[in-house]
């Protein structure tokens, strides 16, 4: 339904206008009349109707100097003349601001309804106008965000197109969620497409959404990946409770600017790809798997799968140490504690082979000795050893994987000592060669990024703990307190302290 006006300073005229046609059935409803130029003018700018009959001869600001006042202060709608003259020199002017047309007093029944139904014909084709034109925009802003996702373009040729579209992200966090329905509602595709736009109603939950690989990615702005985890599960509950099922979520790292969106995305996906962890209508993060690390006591193949691909040596130490005391506690015996080992060894080797091809290393060879083994300990130590190994060799022929695998070490591992020769070690390539992958996959030199992932981890412990600088320090992975002042000064333009003191201020001011 559109809005009109009228505007005249005779009430009868008015009133008359408004009886002599049904408007409703028009596809109009009428605002509040103006009762003169002044009093209209300020209507019209307040109320901003679709269409506003106005009546050129009026007391305090004439009918042209209304509609030109009006212009001037942006309104968009549509303007009837209505005037006992028809002098030559009032069209002029009317036509140079848009007036639609004439209509001349006492106004006609069939003249009036002619000209609103070719005001609303109008309307009616801006209306779909726009809307062809949302669409197609919608349709490129998806595109283009895709594009930004996967790296397709330069980065000059994208923000080119992100400045043409109008898109921007914004100062702040930013991270990707990846939305699957696992395919839940495959015999109620009604359902799930309730459930589907259900979702999307909170657009407060993402600030520009793209379908890949028939899997829906938002993307967020302004909180790290916790927060923004926590909410889309919190709103994943109340789907469940509503259709019986939820989405899976993998939400990616927060990244610092829309370039990096990339690796958010990645992760995510790769997150995805191990649902079966957490089940339908949950939400996987890293958050969410290193609570399932915390609490597992006997780590199933799956869980060994995740770590080794993501290159957690850490992780796969820890997970054996878990299954070990699990063995101790349950009193399991000899042949089930190896029955386990074996099946799990048996089943990352299968999924690993499945998607990089072969392990390579001796697996096998250890698989081998497994049977001869006769401690506890020593079986521990061999499967740890297996699994590490079958990590290790993940992607040799890959630069990719293995540059991810490199990525994901250094954001879990930031605290440790790090070097690029030992990667070249781990994954058998010449040092040089791997820094020149790392920058062309990555966008930055090794060095450069772990300074920058171990600064925005220093930023949260000053942020979140009351842990002196010192210790901050160190365990972000500088063992100088001074050198690590010289980064944070590089990196933020403060030094750690200036940091804690702003920080310390802003909570007190808030």
């Amino acid at each position: 339904m559109y809005r009109a006006m009228i505007i005249d300073d005779e009430e009868i005229v008015r009133w008359g206008i408004r009886d002599l046609i049904d408007w409703e059935a028009s596809g109009f409803e009428l605002c509040e009349d103006g009762k003169d130029g002044r009093d209209g003018l300020k209507k019209l700018l307040e109320a901003a109707p679709d269409l506003a009959l106005v009546d050129i001869k009026m007391p305090g600001i004439q009918g042209i100097e209304l509609i030109r006042l009006a212009r001037e202060a942006g309104f968009r709608g549509h303007f009837v003349i209505l005037t006992g003259y028809s002098e030559f020199e009032f069209a002029k002017a009317a036509i140079s601001l848009g007036v639609e047309e004439y209509l001349l007093k006492p106004v006609d029944e069939e003249e009036l309804a002619r000209c609103v139904e070719k005001v609303r014909r109008g309307l009616d084709e801006q209306a779909r106008e726009r809307q062809r034109q949302d669409a197609h925009e919608e349709t490129a802003r998806e595109e283009l965000l895709r594009g930004i996702l996967l790296r397709r373009e330069p980065r000059e040729s994208l923000e080119e197109q992100m400045a043409r579209l109008g898109m921007s992200f914004g100062e702040g966090s930013l991270c990707v969620a990846i939305l699957t329905d696992g395919g839940a509602n495959e015999e109620e595709p009604e359902k799930a497409s309730r459930k589907w736009e259900d979702f999307g109603k909170d657009s407060s939950l993402y600030l520009y959404r793209a379908t890949m690989e028939e899997r829906l990615v938002l993307v967020g702005q302004g909180m790290d990946h916790k927060t923004w985890a926590r909410r889309r599960s919190q709103r994943n509950e109340r789907l469940k409770a509503r259709y019986g099922t939820g989405f899976v979520i993998a939400v990616g790292n927060t990244v610092g600017n829309w370039y990096e969106l990339s690796y958010s995305y990645k992760l995510a996906k790769s997150l995805l790809e191990q649902e079966f962890l957490l089940g339908q209508g949950s939400v996987l993060s890293i958050g969410a798997i290193e609570e399932l690390q915390r609490k597992a006591e006997n780590p199933p193949a799956e869980y060994f799968l995740m770590l080794a691909e993501m290159g957690d040596l850490d992780g796969i130490r820890e997970g054996v140490e878990k299954f070990r005391t699990y063995c101790i506690r349950n009193l399991v015996k000899e042949a089930d504690v190896k029955m386990q080992v074996l099946y799990n060894l048996m089943t990352v080797k299968a999924g690993i082979e499945k998607k990089y091809g072969s392990c390579g290393g001796d697996v096998a060879g250890l698989l081998e000795q497994l049977g001869g083994v006769g401690q506890l300990d020593q079986v521990m130590e061999l499967y740890r050893e297996i699994l590490q190994d079958i990590c290790v060799n993940i992607g040799r022929d890959g630069s990719d994987t293995v540059i991810k695998r490199m990525y994901y070490y250094m954001e879990k591992n930031y605290g440790q000592e790090m070097k690029l020769e030992s990667f070249a070690r781990m994954f058998n390539y010449n040092a040089n060669y791997l820094g020149k992958l790392f920058r062309r996959e990555i966008g930055d030199s090794f060095n450069n990024i772990l300074d920058s992932i171990r600064i925005t981890n220093a930023k949260r412990l000053l942020e979140e703990t009351d842990m002196k600088v010192y210790q901050i320090s160190e365990q972000v992975g500088y063992k100088n307190v001074d050198y690590f002042y010289l980064k944070f000064n590089k990196y933020v333009g403060i030094s750690p302290r200036e940091y804690q003191k702003e920080v310390s201020e802003g909570q007190k001011g808030g």
